[in-house]
């Protein structure tokens, strides 16, 4: 079924090996489900979908925020956002929230990030105060199309 499909997106050389990896995943999952029933619990529920649930809105709006209403051209100092944000998340996230800096030179290591930003901030286009700042901005200008 999955080989009758039309996938422009996917390369020919990369299309069975696409195709397994997705059959594999409806494997696992279809299994977890059938344990989770066979043995009336509520594993896959706990295990899968609430983190699903609870994790991904918060993992979409920091997504989000690295690129989106950010320029369309290769210049690192104008398509990537800066977010600056409390120590603790910085520190879960590897200091990915200097985002910028990591596109502008990504052979600087995640230590170094908050040095490279204290150098280069003001050459950066996008840097923002939090990510609830930056999704409110988002959702202000959604439809609004930066060049």
């Amino acid at each position: 079924m999955l080989q009758d499909l039309s996938y422009p997106f996917i390369p020919e050389t990369s299309r069975a090996e696409v195709i397994r990896s997705v059959r594999l995943q409806l494997f696992v999952y279809g299994m977890a489900i059938a344990i989770s029933i066979a043995f009336q619990q509520p594993w896959f529920l706990i295990y899968w979908l609430l983190p699903l649930a609870v994790g991904q809105p918060i993992l979409r709006a920091i997504l989000l925020s690295e690129h989106t209403g950010c320029s369309y051209d290769n210049n690192p100092l104008s398509n990537t956002r800066t977010t600056l944000t409390l120590f603790p998340l910085r520190y879960l996230m590897w200091n990915m929230p200097f985002h910028a800096e990591h596109h502008f030179c990504a052979s600087i290591p995640f230590h170094a990030l908050p040095t490279a930003h204290a150098k280069l901030a003001s050459h950066f286009t996008h840097v923002d105060p939090g990510y609830i700042s930056v999704n409110r901005s988002i959702i202000a200008n959604f439809g609004n199309v930066t060049s």
